[in-house]
């Protein structure tokens, strides 16, 4: 058995949908690999970012992450690791912006997207699900909320590893569902934000957001 009543399934799910729904580097990065791959791409990078968090709740468990939450030598350097990634995939998306506004193709839309939607050639599923992977792993915030919050959801009568994986599965059907989901409704305004001109300036903003979050990861501790 695993021992988590129904008022612990439902305060994490909660905690799950508020967490998926706040902005933050997991979203920006999902939404720009639907910006520059499609649904596709989205759906993948996800998929990365979920794998990333099985990583984070095994090393709970085993006890590495711990490590993260008594090491600030081992915390700040996956932090800065974390922040010059994201500060990375800001000026590539910053330079496409800049790119992509000086080309007009014949039909109108900006370079790289096809009419039906966002889908741009150069992001692959698998370049979406390597960014999400990369990025979640090098996000020194999810091992501390793994280490921290995670194990609150879990009581001293139960199992622990089975309590652990149950929770870590509705945290991935959360992600699975949120995450898609508002990219799916990006792509369905695809021929709108194709636009040279629109595209570029969401392009400049996808780059700001993700400069902008390596920063404040880089120089505001936990």
């Amino acid at each position: 058995m695993l021992g988590l009543s129904w008022a612990q399934l439902g305060s994490f799910v909660v905690l799950c949908l508020v967490l998926a729904a706040t902005p933050g580097a997991n979203l920006t990065v999902v939404l720009g690999c639907a910006r520059q791959g499609g649904q596709r791409a989205a759906v993948a990078a996800t998929v990365g970012l979920t794998l990333g968090k099985v990583f984070w709740a095994a090393g709970s468990v085993l006890g590495l992450a711990t490590l993260l939450a008594t090491s600030r030598l081992a915390y700040d350097a996956l932090r800065l690791a974390g922040a010059a990634y994201l500060i990375w995939l800001g000026v590539r998306a910053l330079r496409s912006a800049r790119h992509g506004s000086a080309v007009q193709r014949p039909d109108g839309l900006a370079p790289g997207l096809s009419a039906p939607g966002l889908s741009a050639p150069g992001l692959s599923a698998l370049g979406g699900f390597r960014r999400g992977l990369i990025g979640d792993l090098l996000n020194p915030k999810v091992g501390i909320f793994y280490t921290t919050v995670f194990p609150q959801f879990i009581g001293p009568e139960d199992a622990v590893v089975p309590a652990a994986a149950a929770l870590l599965v509705i945290h991935a059907a959360v992600l699975m569902t949120w995450y898609p989901g508002m990219s799916f409704l990006l792509t369905r305004v695809g021929r709108r934000l194709a636009r040279p001109g629109l595209s570029a300036l969401l392009d400049r903003v996808m780059g700001a957001a993700l400069i902008g979050l390596g920063i404040r990861l880089a120089i505001v501790p936990l």
